[in-house]
């Protein structure tokens, strides 16, 4: 059976689960962090087994509650912290509380964190 198919035919509450389970395949994880409604989205990105890939992907999201959960999720590297960044960096409004997030990570490469402290000083940290 076609993944979008079954994922079409499913409320939103089953979505949210699914995207939440740990032992959801990386193909649904992957079609629901294409969903329209962001609370999906985020539960893709809390989701402990999310692949690198997807959470790279969500880095970019035009969500901050998105991009907010990659920041603070644990197995986010350095390449999609840096991403994440670069993100944050080009938006009219960079959020705060991801750019706290993405210098308080363990895995924020030593770099980041000085453009970080150069851009945004000790105010937001």
């Amino acid at each position: 059976m076609d993944v979008t198919y079954f994922l079409k035919n499913m409320s939103y509450d089953e979505k949210k689960q699914l995207a939440w389970n740990p032992n959801t395949s990386k193909n649904v994880l992957l079609d629901l962090s294409k969903e329209k409604d962001f609370g999906i989205r985020c539960a893709v990105a809390r989701n402990p087994n999310t692949p690198m890939d997807i959470l790279q992907y969500l880095a970019e999201d035009k969500d901050y509650g998105v991009r907010n959960d990659i920041a603070t999720h644990y197995k986010s590297s350095s390449k999609i912290l840096v991403t994440l960044l670069e993100y944050e960096k080009n938006l009219n409004k960079p959020n705060r509380y991801n750019i706290r997030a993405i210098y308080n990570h363990a895995n924020c490469p030593e770099f980041a964190k000085r453009v970080i402290e150069t851009l945004y000083g000790d105010t937001w940290l």
